[in-house]
C-alpha cells in the first residue's frame, strides 16, 4: 500500500468514525430522559454513594447516565460498524454471503483470498462458540470442495479487530491450536487487510484525534442535571433521607 492509499483510507476512517460512532453516541445522550431508565430503587442510592460518596440526586443521575453512556453497547456497535467499513472502503475486501463468513479479502501479505469471521476483541467468544465457528468453517470447506474452488489450509481465518495475540482467550487458542485456524489479531489483521505494517497504530491515532475534539462533556453534564431534577430521582433521595433520620 502506498502512502496515498493509506492516507485515503485513514481519511475515510475519520469521516466514518465521526459519523457512525461519535455522532451516534451524541444522539443517544441527547435522547436520554428519565423515562429511558428502569430505575431500581434498591440499588440506585447505593450506586450514588459508591460513585460520589453520598446519596444525592446528582449522584443517582450521574450513575444512571454513566452506565448508559459507558456501557457495552458502544463496543458492540463499533465492531459491527467497523466490519461494514472494511468491506465498503477497502478495495480488496467484500462482505460475504456465505454463512459464517463476515468478509472475503485478498491478503496483502500472501496474496491469497481469505474467508474471515471478524470479532471485535480478544475476549469476545466463549467455549460454546468454538464448535459453532468450527462447524461454519467446515461447511465452507465442504462447499468449496463441491464447487471445485481452491481453498488452502490457511484461508479460513478469524480476524480480531483490536488487541494482540497474547491477549486472546482460551477459546480463540483452541480454534488456533486444536482446529488450526489462523487467528490474526490487531496489527497483524490490519497489515493483511491494507499492506501497511503501521496501519493499526495509525488508525488508533486517527480515532484518538477525533475523540479529543468531541465536545461531549458539556452535553453529558447537562443531561445529568436534567435527570437529577426529575421527580423520580428526587423522590428516591427523599426516601433515603427518611431511612437515615
Amino acid at each position: 500500500m502506498t502512502n496515498s492509499d493509506s492516507s485515503y483510507i485513514l481519511d475515510m476512517a475519520r469521516t466514518w468514525y465521526q459519523s457512525e460512532i461519535i455522532n451516534s453516541q451524541i444522539r443517544k445522550v441527547q435522547a436520554l430522559s428519565i423515562n429511558s431508565f428502569n430505575i431500581n430503587p434498591f440499588t440506585a442510592p447505593y450506586l450514588s454513594s459508591f460513585l460520589t460518596g453520598t446519596i444525592s440526586a446528582d449522584g443517582i443521575a450521574r450513575a444512571l447516565v454513566y452506565a448508559r453512556v459507558l456501557g457495552t453497547s458502544l463496543a458492540t456497535t463499533f465492531g459491527t460498524n467497523l466490519q461494514s467499513f472494511i468491506s465498503s472502503v477497502l478495495s480488496n475486501a467484500d462482505g460475504s454471503v456465505v454463512e459464517g463468513i463476515d468478509i472475503e479479502f485478498i491478503d496483502k501479505i500472501d496474496g491469497r483470498k481469505k474467508y474471515a469471521q471478524l470479532k471485535a476483541g480478544p475476549n469476545t467468544i466463549n467455549s460454546g462458540d468454538v464448535d459453532t465457528i468450527h462447524n461454519h468453517f467446515r461447511k465452507v470447506r465442504n462447499l468449496a470442495r463441491t464447487n471445485k474452488l481452491e481453498l488452502g489450509a490457511n484461508d479460513l481465518i478469524i480476524g480480531i479487530l483490536y488487541g494482540s495475540a497474547t491477549d486472546i482467550n482460551s477459546s480463540y487458542c483452541k480454534l488456533r491450536d486444536h482446529h488450526f485456524y489462523p487467528v490474526y489479531v490487531g496489527s497483524e489483521l490490519w497489515y493483511r487487510l491494507t499492506g501497511d505494517v503501521h496501519f493499526y497504530t495509525k488508525l488508533i491515532r486517527t480515532f484518538a484525534e477525533i475523540e479529543a475534539a468531541a465536545a461531549s462533556v458539556q452535553l453529558i453534564e447537562s443531561k445529568i442535571q436534567e435527570i437529577a431534577q426529575s421527580e423520580e430521582v428526587l423522590y428516591l433521595v427523599d426516601l433515603a433521607k427518611q431511612r437515615s433520620s
